[in-house]
This record gives C-alpha cells, structure tokens and sequence, in this order.
C-alpha cells in the first residue's frame, strides 16, 4: 500500500505536489495550533468555573458565619432569599443536615437527581450526572447548634455551549485557510514553476529548431535567474561546440577527400595505361605512396587531438624541462642538420607540472612548425626561465611569419594560413590545436606573436605544481 501511494506521489506534476505539500504543512500547523487553543481555552474556561463557584460558596459560608449567635436549622431555613440572590443560571445552591435531609435549596434551571453527600471538609469536583458534566462544590457548616453540608452544583453547560461555538468557528476557519493556501498555493506554484515550464518548453523548442533558442531573462535577481542565465550560457557553450564540431567535421572531410581524390584518380589511370607504360606506372605510384602518406599523417594527427581532448593526466606528473629539451634537440639535429638551434634555460628551474611525453610532443610540434616555415634564416631558438610559481618556455624563430588576422585562428583545428602551402610541407593544420588542447589540460597557457616576413614568437606558461 506504502509503494502504491508513494509511485502515485511521484507521478503527480509538481505544480500539485507543492500545492498538497503547502496544504498539508497549513493543515497540521492549523490543526496543532487550534488544538493547543482549544485545550488551553478549556482550562481557562473550566478554571473560571471553579473559581466562580468557589466564590460563591465562599460567600454564602461567609453570610452564616456573620449571623449573631450560633448558626441554627431555623436560620438554615430562613436563608432562601439570600440564597436566590446568590444563584446564577444553570446553579443549584442547597444545604442539607449530616443526615442528608433537604433544609433549603435555590436552583436556575433543569438538575438531575444527585444524591446528598456530608462533607468533613471543602471540595471542588467535576462529576457527570446522567451524561451531563457538572462541577460540585461542597462546604460543611459547623456549630454548636447545627451540623450540615452546603453544596452548590454548577452545570457546565455555558462551557460546552462556549467550546462547541469555539470548534466550530476553528473548523470553518480551518477549511477556509486550507481552501485559500490551496488556491493561493495553486496560484504562488504556478507562478515559481513558470520559469521551469519556460526552460521546457526552450529545449523543446531547441530540440525542433536547432541551438539558436534561449530562455528569456528575468527582471528579478533569485536562484531561477541564476538557473536561466546558467541553462543559456550552457547553451552557448553547446552551440560552439556544435559549430566547432560541425566545422571539424566539414574540415576533415575536405582534407580526407583531397588524397582520397587523389589517389582514385593515379588508380584510374594505371587501371587505363599504367599496365603497358612503365613511366605512368612508376609516377602514379610515387604520388599514390605520397599522398597514402599524407593520408596516414592526417589520421595520426586526428588521433592525436582526440587523445588530447581528453589526455591521462596524473596529479604527480613532473618534467625535467633541461632534460626533456636536450634529448628532444640532440634527436632533431639529426634529422635537420642544416638548422642551428640556440636553447637558453635559466638556472635554477623547477620541474614543470605536465608529463615528459605531453611536453615532448608539445616542443616537437612548436619546433617542426618553426622548421617548416623558416627556409632561409635556419636558426631557431628556444628559452626556459621561471617567474615565481610559473615556468615561461618560448621557441623563437626568423621564418615568413604570421600575418595580425590571422593569428587568433591559427589554434583552431585544421586552420592553415596558406592551404596550399600547408599541403606541400606536409601540414594538415592540427599541430597548434593539440598543442593548445595538452597544456590547457594542465592548466598552462599558449599565446603566439608574429609578425610577417619577420617571424614568430610561441610562448607557453606552465605550472610548477
């Protein structure tokens, strides 16, 4: 049964919830609150009783007392007029002998029969006679001449008359103020759930219209705004992402396409006339290994920058940057003898937080870049110093240089300032983007300045720790 109502709960819209969650918290904070008011008025009201009759008695014990001489049955007897003035409605005031016999009474309204009980001493008791609660009070009168009980029987009914117009008042108090936080709950949820059903119905729209929707903001500055200015700023990381994706793929399409082209156009003309010419064969097959090797470049360096979206980066990885430069020149003054590169690594250093093999494959990519567009100054150089908590590496070279406008898109992927001239030396516009990808997974920084027909500067800030 449990599992059935709170499956039930849970399928309710929220609207309702916080309509049924606000009427119940009214409910039981109404239903408390009229319980204790009730309780305490009853108190107070049934303490007001008995203090009324105990005045009462009080002071018809008072006036015997009074009287000149001992207190007799025949001044008992003579005491109805008195009596009558003292009385109030739903009263009885009568006194009896030790024997139980009636001397004088006064009552003001309809009594049960209640038997008469002497008293040694004065009480105050609540007593129910035939369904009906009364509060009896009694006090022995003593003297020489006399012995016997006064008792006065008050009805309650003033105090039922009293609690049951109090309940009832409280119960349609009640249900107006559980109606009216239902409705103004009704009203209050449907106006704080308006920017949830705003946000539904923006993906929803971006969902049928592509990533251009966006939440309309808010005048007032509280958490839902907070939750509209978040959902469009995700939004728009969303639609660059989309872009940059759609533009990645339209990039790697077009570069895979021009090899591909390429060599279906070399297969098409040995499958026509390179089975009978050897000159066609043999330069249809150097292109076709030359672009298969472009091609296999290309997907190598896709799957660089894949892994370098999202690269295993351990907390405790170190790089000796002395190290880890001089290894990486010493290799590639063997493959490009024809370049001087002048390295100046400022002592002492501290280890840069990034692994040896990101910051390898970072420097090999800076200097290959710098190789591949400096053909006539060779030399290229390359500095290490440290300021503070931060190690600053620069690779400095004397090449064609970078034209102003296009230097902040020269990170992207794919992006060649000269296509063409990319082609030939083997570029596929990759490098930069993976480069930029490594460091900012280790919280470092990339940032270029050149100028053309001068050469570039690349510097790359990286963390110590």
């Amino acid at each position: 049964m449990k599992k059935k109502i709170g499956y039930f709960l849970k399928r309710l819209p929220w609207q309702t919830k916080l309509v049924l969650s606000s009427s119940t918290a009214i409910f039981l904070t109404f239903f408390l609150f009229s319980l204790l008011e009730y309780h305490t008025v009853s108190k107070w009201m049934l303490n007001r009783e008995e203090i009324a009759i105990n005045r009462t008695i009080t002071d018809i014990a008072a006036f015997y007392k009074v009287k000149p001489g001992p207190l007799s049955q025949q001044d008992i007897e003579h005491s109805e007029v008195f009596l009558r003035k003292m009385n109030d409605k739903d009263q009885l005031i009568r006194v009896y002998n030790q024997k139980g016999e009636l001397l004088v009474s006064d009552k003001n309204g309809d009594f049960s029969v209640l038997e008469p009980t002497p008293a040694n001493k004065r009480t105050t008791e609540r007593v129910s006679i035939e369904g009906h609660e009364a509060i009896v009070a009694r006090y022995p009168l003593l003297s020489p001449k006399f012995k016997g009980t006064l008792e006065i029987v008050r009805q309650l009914n003033n105090y039922h008359k009293m609690m049951s117009n109090l309940f009832w008042v409280m119960t349609i108090f009640g249900s107006a103020a559980i109606l009216f936080s239902a409705i103004s709950g009704f009203f209050l949820s449907r106006q704080l759930l308006k920017p949830v059903r705003d946000l539904a119905r923006a993906m929803k729209r971006i969902k049928e219209n592509g990533f251009q929707g966006r939440m309309e903001l808010y005048v007032h500055k509280d958490e839902l705004t907070d939750l509209t200015n978040v959902f469009n700023e995700m939004m728009d990381e969303i639609e660059k992402s989309f872009m940059k994706q759609k533009q990645f793929v339209e990039d790697a399409s077009h570069e895979l396409r021009t090899p591909v082209s390429i060599l279906e156009g070399h297969l098409s003309l040995l499958n026509r006339w390179g089975k009978k010419d050897p000159t066609i064969l043999d330069e249809s097959l150097d292109a076709s290994l030359q672009e298969l090797s472009r091609l296999k470049k290309l997907i190598n360096d896709l799957l660089l920058l894949t892994r370098a979206e999202n690269p295993r980066v351990k907390s405790g990885d170190k790089a000796d940057i002395s190290a880890v430069l001089q290894h990486l020149i010493k290799n590639i003054e063997i493959v490009h003898p024809e370049y001087q590169f002048n390295f100046e690594i400022e002592q002492p250093i501290s280890k840069a937080a990034i692994s040896e093999q990101h910051l390898e494959q970072i420097l090999i990519i800076l200097i290959d870049n710098s190789i591949k567009y400096s053909h006539e100054n060779k030399t290229i150089w390359i500095s290490a110093h440290q300021k503070g908590r931060e190690i600053l590496l620069s690779v400095i070279d004397s090449g064609i240089g970078i034209s102003s406008e296009h230097i902040p898109e020269v990170f992207n992927r794919f992006y060649r300032v000269d296509k063409a001239r990319g082609r030939e030396n083997g570029g596929t516009g990759l490098g930069l983007s993976i480069a930029k990808r490594l460091i900012m997974k280790y919280n470092g920084s990339i940032s270029i300045e050149s100028k053309e027909g001068v050469g570039t500067k690349v510097s790359m800030i990286l963390p110590i720790n």
